[in-house]
């Protein structure tokens, strides 16, 4: 009897040591192993969750960008319309530069002989008003007259310039210029834009 204690007091640390390992075995299996692959895949969802932020953030960056460049351009698109010579039609616009072209030439003392519309032309797919002039003046006074005409800051440019020049005495010359000049005209496509 003496040896069947002995035994039992023997296996009973077995059996505690076997108990103990069973009740590891089925924490492990019912609780950390689950929980465990929960973490891990909410581990997976955050690193995917951050890409998609750090992706979001790059694109608002880019198109935060794309944004300001868009501003920029129309900025520069409405400053380009403020320095066109103003007209509803091509032939408002050719008006329009002859006004201009006749009140600097008065400012200078150059005299117009002739001035009238030109017949339109085309720049790309855009149209050019065009307005001739016929205007005799000395050097200094045309040289004056080219200044306020760019003074102006208007689209606008000096085209077919053809300059003859008249003897009047041993020292002077007179010069008569026939020139035309033409203006970019938008039309429609500006009041829409």
């Amino acid at each position: 009897m003496q040896l069947g204690l002995l035994t039992l007091k023997r296996q009973k640390p077995i059996i505690r040591y076997g108990i103990f390992v069973i009740i590891i075995i089925i924490w492990y299996s019912l609780i950390y192993s689950p929980l465990n692959a929960k973490i891990e895949l909410i581990k997976t969802e955050i690193q995917q969750q951050k890409l998609k932020i750090k992706n979001t953030n790059r694109r608002i960056r880019r198109l935060s960008n794309i944004e300001k460049m868009l501003n920029r351009e129309r900025q520069e698109l409405a400053s380009l319309k403020r320095l066109l010579v103003k007209g509803d039609t091509i032939q408002m616009v050719a008006t329009n530069i002859q006004d201009a072209f006749l009140k600097a030439a008065s400012k200078v003392n150059v005299n117009v002989l002739v001035y009238r519309s030109g017949s339109p032309r085309k720049w790309r797919q855009y149209q050019l008003a065009v307005s001739i002039f016929n205007i005799k003046a000395d050097i200094k006074q045309f040289v004056e007259l080219l200044e306020r005409i760019y003074a102006q800051k208007r689209l606008q440019r000096l085209n077919n310039v053809n300059i003859s020049t008249i003897k009047k005495g041993k020292e002077n010359s007179e010069l008569r210029i026939n020139m035309e000049i033409e203006a970019l005209f938008l039309g429609e496509k500006a009041k829409h834009e």
